[in-house]
């Protein structure tokens, strides 16, 4: 038995929460119910990887510790897929019962056939055919196939980062809280692939040791990943949905002759000018469809053809005009900025910063000196 290190403290640490959060996440009511069933078993896996690791350093000769660490590899193959299989229930509607084809998991099915074949030798024996090299080439070829099959996933689960956040531009006048948190998930998990594929390179190309890139670096980095987890999905509320667009929009006039267009972008204007509807914080394309009497299909067609905008900018452009507005009047003599870009209808500070220099080209403290000066 080896001595309990500072790196078995914060595996054990890591083991301990994802467990933890694995049970608290299925805890909470009506938060991205069916994705947050997939995050439980990502956080599992994450924690039987640990507790391979674990119980093979601190009990080196032990069978069993043995075993599991030999098993951690197959879970290695399920990480990819349950990964995108999050992403895409957690972020697109009508795709909440979405499963993956069974050949995702296949590369799964054979580790876990070639885990049963190492049952036919013994610990000691296994060492000899390791260090005999007899063993170099099954292993070569599960550690690229680990790589390819988790970079191909991670790569995956990037398009749809993408996608939804195209997607909300279409749908939504403000930016959801969870594109921070699946980026920081998203870049985490490259963080680990990348230090995964510099240790190949240094061991079975350049036959060298950086000291700087080793083993526990990787296994410090998953317990990171648990905490991450842990610190955004137990506070996310449930999100809006994007749809999921497979196929290209048409470009057509959506079913709407000259006569149709002239009015529903009369009334549109007289809604944003009059009713200022775009003060609502959580203003969707949905919601304006519905008060123009209008499909979301109609709508988006009317904003992205005739008006040259998303529903995003769409909508915040009259939000960065009421703010502009209100500077005017001197109203941020005796409010903040922030108080009131929000009285202007945007739900956060970074939102309201990058929509007010798309359309203004400077940044609000800026112009508000620039106004003072004039």
């Amino acid at each position: 038995m080896q001595t309990f290190r500072g790196i078995d403290f914060i595996v054990f640490l890591g083991i301990s929460q994802g467990v933890f959060l694995a049970i608290a996440i299925q805890m909470i009511q009506n938060r991205n119910r069916l994705a947050n069933r997939i995050l439980s078993w990502i956080l599992i896996i994450a924690a039987i990887m640990l507790t391979g690791r674990f119980f093979f350093t601190i009990l080196e000769r032990e069978i069993a510790s043995f075993r599991l660490a030999l098993f951690v590899d197959v879970l290695v193959f399920i990480f990819g897929p349950l990964l995108y299989l999050y992403f895409r229930r957690l972020l697109f509607n009508k795709q909440a019962l979405y499963t993956l084809h069974y050949v995702n998991f296949v590369p799964a099915l054979l580790m876990f056939l070639y885990h049963i074949w190492t049952y036919q030798y013994s610990y000691y024996e296994f060492l000899v055919m390791y260090h005999e090299g007899r063993l170099k080439l099954p292993f070569l070829i599960i550690e690229i196939s680990g790589i390819v099959f988790n970079l191909y996933f991670l790569f995956r689960c990037f398009q749809l980062l993408r996608a939804y956040i195209k997607a909300e531009k279409k749908n939504l006048s403000y930016t959801q809280d969870v594109r921070k948190y699946l980026t920081i998930f998203l870049w985490v998990f490259a963080v680990f692939l990348s230090l995964w594929i510099v240790g190949f390179i240094q061991y079975y190309v350049l036959d060298t040791y950086l000291s700087f890139v080793n083993y526990n670096i990787i296994w410090i980095l998953i317990p990171t990943f648990i905490y991450i987890v842990g610190f955004y999905s137990l506070k996310q509320p449930d999100i809006f949905r994007m749809p999921l667009q497979i196929k290209p929009q048409s470009k057509s006039h959506e079913g709407l002759d000259l006569k149709q267009i002239q009015d529903l972008s009369q009334k549109l204007e007289e809604i944003m000018v009059r009713q200022k509807i775009y003060l609502d914080h959580q203003l969707t394309l949905v919601d304006l469809a519905k008060t123009l009497e209008i499909s979301t299909n109609k709508m988006s067609w009317l904003l992205n053809n005739i008006h040259k905008m998303s529903f995003y900018d769409y909508v915040n452009k009259y939000r960065v005009e009421a703010f502009i507005e209100k500077i005017h009047n001197g109203e941020h003599r005796h409010h903040t900025l922030l108080a009131l870009s929000i009285d202007s209808g945007f739900n956060s500070k970074s939102t309201f910063n990058r929509a007010f220099k798309m359309f203004v080209n400077d940044t609000p403290r800026e112009y508000v000196k620039k106004t003072e000066v004039l």
